[in-house]
């Protein structure tokens, strides 16, 4: 949080931007909208991002690798015990579960059931059951069609996550190359068993071993900071600041070469899965370097991703990734707002200006929908269950 010797403003940008991103790319699913802009008589387009804003789930997972090992490491920093695990559980359990939990019965009780998508109570019962035990990535029917919240798929991975940190994070801290190795291989080794055993990865692909080493980046990343660039001074010289900088900047241009050859290869179901399973280590590697070197760039270059603004949004970020998607679905196909010509699809004629103002639309209406959450419900709720879990 600010005010820690270790926390790092960048990692609020990065978070909010790959949330932003993510978001992106499902409004461009319902709209077909291409951001491009013009320089100096050249145009350029974001469409390799837009159509390919999946890939920064693993960037967001990566940083919650990071952000959970984080106390771990600076405990080991300042030769302090283990935090406890218990305490862990609970801080965990308080943080996710009250927007979470809104993010599963608002959908049931004032859409999915009203609107008549359950035959009986059984139905309702096989669909949320996986929701409430965070494993709905086990479930094809749940997981590929949801009927309630659909991007909740990624707080069930982190929720299984959450099961196997503690002891994961001592390990690492022992054994942080060993257990880096095991971690990262074991990654390697899922995503190849299933690709050449499974014709069809989009129930494999997404779950947790597919993840291991997208966390252990984030390990590596948090561990290296405390041990060796968190200690350093601030008073580094001229030259590190630059250096660091140059070297963040290598790193964007970095991803944002891999987005540009997934965007090449994902436009079949077998590419998408393909170059998630090859890209996600590199992928995730330059964002944690990314966020070593960030963290001593230029002043300029940290205000970019550290700004207040920043820092707002990642603050809202998690009711917002929750609650995207099912507002823009709702805002084109139940609510046609704003209004099209179109009988229905008006993504598929290009329909201007609906296009703009749909997005539009779709970022105030989540970004709102977020602060209400945020404010109203999780912060205070999760405050109350901290206070009385820990009594």
């Amino acid at each position: 949080m600010k005010g820690d010797r270790f926390y790092i403003p960048v990692a609020d940008g990065m978070r909010a931007l790959s949330i932003a991103i993510i978001a992106l790319y499902h409004f461009w699913q319902q709209s077909w909208a291409e951001i491009a802009f013009s320089l100096f008589g050249r145009r350029y387009s974001l469409l390799p991002m837009l159509s390919t804003g999946y890939l920064f789930v693993d960037i967001m997972l990566m940083l919650s690798g990071f952000l959970l090992y984080m106390p771990y490491a600076r405990a080991y920093a300042d030769r302090l015990p283990h935090p406890s695990v218990s305490v862990f559980y609970k801080k965990r359990a308080a943080r996710i579960l009250p927007g979470y939990l809104l993010a599963v019965f608002v959908p049931l009780f004032v859409f999915a059931i009203p609107q008549g998508k359950y035959a009986d109570f059984s139905d309702v019962a096989g669909d949320v059951l996986p929701y409430l035990t965070f494993t709905q990535t086990f479930f094809p029917k749940v997981y590929q069609g949801s009927r309630l919240n659909a991007v909740l798929w990624t707080v069930g991975v982190e929720a299984q996550a959450y099961i196997l940190f503690p002891l994961a994070a001592k390990a690492f801290t022992r054994k942080p190359v060993l257990m880096y190795g095991c971690m990262t291989l074991a990654g390697f080794a899922y995503r190849f068993a299933i690709w050449k055993a499974i014709p069809d990865l989009t129930l494999w692909i997404n779950q947790l071993p597919s993840f291991l080493d997208v966390y252990a980046n984030g390990m590596l990343a948090a561990y290296l900071l405390v041990r060796y660039v968190g200690r350093e001074s601030e008073h580094g010289g001229v030259w590190i600041p630059i250096l660091c900088t140059i070297g963040a900047c290598a790193c964007l241009f970095g991803i944002w070469r891999i987005i540009c050859w997934q965007s090449a290869h994902s436009w079949q179901r077998e590419g998408l899965h393909f170059g998630q399973a090859l890209m996600r280590f590199p992928l995730t590697a330059l964002g944690a370097v990314w966020l070593l070197l960030a963290s001593r760039s230029a002043g300029w270059f940290r205000a970019i991703f550290g700004n207040a603004a920043m820092r707002w949004f990642s603050g809202i970020s998690y009711a917002f990734y929750i609650w995207h998607q099912l507002l823009a679905v709702k805002l084109r196909v139940d609510w046609r707002f704003p209004p099209y010509k179109a009988a229905e699809n008006p993504q598929f004629a290009s329909e201007q200006p609906w296009q703009w103002q749909y997005m539009i639309a779709c970022m105030l209406a989540a970004t709102v929908a977020a602060a209400l959450v945020t404010y109203a419900v999780e912060r205070p709720a999760s405050r109350r269950l901290i206070k009385v879990s820990l009594k």
